[in-house]
């Protein structure tokens, strides 16, 4: 063997690679499955060039071309020669590294423009339509009454971003976070190639700073609890700003805020983010309704711009936007054709923010690899996500986000949905759930839609609907009791209400108590279903509807329909109660277990190294004096990386990526995720050369108080088989035009294999 781009005995060699070998007196060249003949083995005098560049690959004997192929450039894992070291060989490669890219001063300034852009068109705006419209109307409204309660809201949500469950994706985001400093840009660090996340990328260069303080789990989850912080407030100006005959019980919106937020609220994903764009344009919507100040919709414009910006799930954020600009043509129609340009000119300035990282061609590019790798599906694929919420055996990949509390507030949100659509058949023109009333309703229906159309299917997506959903569960379950007495609300339409709500209660109750990564641990009941008998449900709600239906004097329908009605009202409010206690209940139980037998528990990481703290190894030393002393990096498998605040990531900048010099996989039933990172297939995981050139000893390893592998798994050191970092980097930076492109990732050309299954 000449040179390789593989281990001689990889099993992708052949396949991905370039090999050059002597056999019988020849020398051969072996590339995608084939050899070619490249003539009589080499003198010393002869100098042997093979250079690959796009869709081409070509051999020169002293100048002259004795091989050109149509091929993709061969994959590399390593330099491999068998060659003696006085004969000279040398290898040069071209890194791949379109994504790291960084505006030039022109672009710089175009931003510049375009902020300042946004900001003369919101003064202007405000202006003419102040002019247009003359003084609004200022509602003046006591706020001595909600402080409390938002005070009350602030601890709880301090409170889960301590105690709150780990989301799926955490860890696979921490990686993007953890890079971005080293190489300059956003990539999905775990997998894809760490291809560019445009344009889910802004947030991530926004608290960067943040980040940079510490990577504890309690400092990371800050933004997404202030971004909660500010969809409260929201939704309590909302609830201010309604007609007065919508007497919002502060306790219900509470905790109809608590229920919408918590499944995704301290998660390191965007959604929360994209949830508080959507807040605040549904404050600016109805705001601009309420007091004819019709300016306020280009905050609407202006969040809706910021929201496209941060994933692909923004365009959400236009729902209240739209209903409150139609609202605002037919209010004024002489002025609509300015009212539509300035709302289109304030959202079209916040474009720029997409293409802030990279250009229309790194855009693109992303955008075809995600396709290409399978992290999209198409717009007929909306049921996957359902199958996943619900518990469907078809969904099994996704079994641990099918916890109760993620499918309470959609389900119970679905059917409150349902029921005012059929009150407002029955009496359209003088319904309780009528104008801005009727809004919430509205813009949940509307944002589920649009849903269907997001590129990707994962139950995360469905907390960017956190305002809607805690205002139709608030305002829809204050407002019932009138609605059923003004609007013919008779027993069909009771007895209707009563099924629905206690079918969405009981399917959202029987599931699986199951939960992501080290939140497995000692947690009771675990993966057993919280079921709950209807019967028990009903009897439950008619027991707190009881004083209720008697008291209602003005509802004219016998008691039986009466008590009917308030019963699906009360089972429902008893479960908005529940559902928060339940949750923070069976997540302190566990952490009380595990802290009783001196285990470590994910409550701890607010401080130290987190679980690398508790990690023995058979040195006595911990885990985290381990991975301390021993130079290079610690690959920490995406499940579990939230919890290993001190480890070090290996670097992926310039096109290459850092050998890490440990590994750190994923415990039990995740490892198979985890393992993916360093997959070939099917998600392109950028760290699959890793096990082509090293080998990887196990490590013994236990964490104490916590027998078994479930929780925690081996660690791994990797031994490279040739010597690593023995090559010299160049760095070269040139300028190109945003709309250029690189031969797509999403080719068979590049990668040399079809689209993964």
């Amino acid at each position: 063997m000449l040179f390789s781009t593989f281990p001689p005995e990889s099993d992708r060699l052949r396949e991905f690679g370039l090999l050059l070998t002597v056999r019988d007196q020849r020398l051969r060249l072996t590339v995608g499955n084939q050899d070619h003949d490249l003539g009589p083995a080499p003198s010393p005098a002869c100098m042997y060039r093979l250079q690959a560049e796009d869709d081409r690959l070509w051999v020169t004997v002293d100048g002259t071309v004795v091989l050109d192929l149509v091929e993709p450039v061969p994959q590399i894992a390593a330099f491999v020669t068998e060659l003696p070291a006085e004969v000279p060989v040398s290898a040069s490669a071209r890194a791949d590294a379109r994504f790291q890219t960084s505006p030039t001063p022109l672009k710089y300034g175009l931003l510049a423009g375009c902020a300042m852009g946004v900001l003369c068109c919101l003064v202007l705006g405000f202006r003419i339509l102040r002019a247009m419209n003359g003084q609004p109307e200022r509602p003046r409204l006591p706020i001595r009454a909600d402080f409390g309660w938002t005070l009350a809201v602030l601890a709880g949500i301090a409170g889960w971003g301590v105690l709150g469950a780990q989301t799926v994706d955490d860890g696979w985001f921490l990686g993007m976070h953890k890079n971005l400093g080293p190489s300059g840009f956003v990539g999905d660090y775990y997998m894809f190639l760490n291809v560019s996340e445009i344009p889910a990328s802004l947030v991530q260069h926004v608290f960067a700073p943040l980040f940079s303080i510490s990577w504890s789990p309690f400092v990371l989850r800050i933004p997404a609890m202030a971004a909660g912080i500010g969809i409260w407030l929201a939704a309590l100006g909302i609830v201010r700003l309604l007609p007065t005959p919508a007497r919002v019980p502060r306790r219900l919106l509470a905790a109809a805020f608590a229920v919408a937020w918590m499944p995704g609220g301290a998660a390191l994903r965007p959604e929360p983010f994209v949830a508080l764009c959507f807040a605040v344009s549904a404050y600016a919507a109805v705001r601009a309704t309420v007091t004819r100040a019709d300016g306020w919709l280009l905050i609407g414009a202006l969040a809706t711009g910021v929201a496209l910006a941060i994933t692909s799930t923004g365009i959400l954020v236009a729902v209240p936007l739209t209903i409150g600009l139609i609202g605002a043509v037919r209010r004024t129609p002489e002025r609509r054709w300015v009212l539509v340009a300035l709302v289109v000119a304030v959202a079209g300035s916040c474009s720029p923010l997409i293409f802030a990282e990279a250009g229309l061609g790194g855009f693109l590019d992303s955008t075809a690899a995600r396709y290409w790798y399978g992290a999209s599906l198409s717009w007929f694929h909306e049921f996957d996500r359902y199958q996943m919420l619900l518990g469907s055996h078809g969904a099994t990949e996704f079994y641990v986000e099918q916890h109760p509390y993620r499918r309470l507030p959609i389900l119970l949100g679905v059917v409150l949905v349902a029921i005012v659509f059929a009150l407002r058949l029955r009496d359209r023109a003088r319904g309780v759930f009528t104008g801005v009333l009727a809004w919430p309703f509205a813009w949940l229906l509307g944002g589920l839609a649009l849903l269907v159309f997001t590129p990707t299917k994962i139950g995360s997506h469905l907390n960017v609907l956190v305002l809607p959903v805690t205002l139709v569960l608030a305002c829809g379950l204050a407002l019932l009791p009138t609605a059923f007495a003004r609007d013919s609300g008779g027993w069909l339409v009771r007895g209707g209400t009563l099924f629905l709500v206690t079918l969405a209660v009981s399917v959202s109750f029987h599931g699986p108590n199951s939960w992501w990564g080290y939140h497995r641990i000692a947690m009771p009941l675990l993966d057993e279903r919280l079921s709950v008998h209807p019967a028990l449900l009903l009897l439950a709600g008619a027991l707190a509807a009881l004083i209720p239906a008697l008291r209602a004097k003005r509802d004219e329908v016998a008691f039986p329909t009466k008590l009917a009605g308030h019963t699906a009202i009360a089972l429902a409010r008893l479960a908005l109660l529940a559902m928060p206690v339940i949750v923070v209940g069976l997540l302190g139980v566990a952490a009380v277990r595990q802290l009783k037998h001196d285990s470590w528990a994910p409550i701890a990481t607010t401080t130290g190294c987190g679980i690398a703290d508790e990690v023995r190894l058979d040195s006595g030393a911990t885990l985290a004096e381990h991975l301390a002393d021993r130079p290079g990096a610690t690959l920490v498998d995406w499940p579990i990386s939230l919890w290993h605040p001190c480890a070090r990531f290996p670097v992926q900048a310039n096109g290459m990526l850092e050998p890490p010099t440990s590994i750190v996989p994923a415990p039990g039933k995740l490892r198979v995720h985890g393992d993916l990172s360093r997959s070939y297939t099917a998600f392109a995981g950028p760290f699959a050369p890793v096990g082509q050139d090293a080998t990887y000893t196990e490590v013994p390893s236990w964490l104490e108080g916590t027998p078994g592998e479930e929780h925690w798994s081996p660690l791994l050191h990797v031994d490279y088989r040739y010597p690593v970092g023995a090559y010299d980097v160049r760095v070269e930076r040139v300028d190109r035009p945003g709309w250029m492109s690189f031969p797509s990732y999403a080719d068979s050309r590049y990668t040399g294999q079809g689209p993964p299954a």
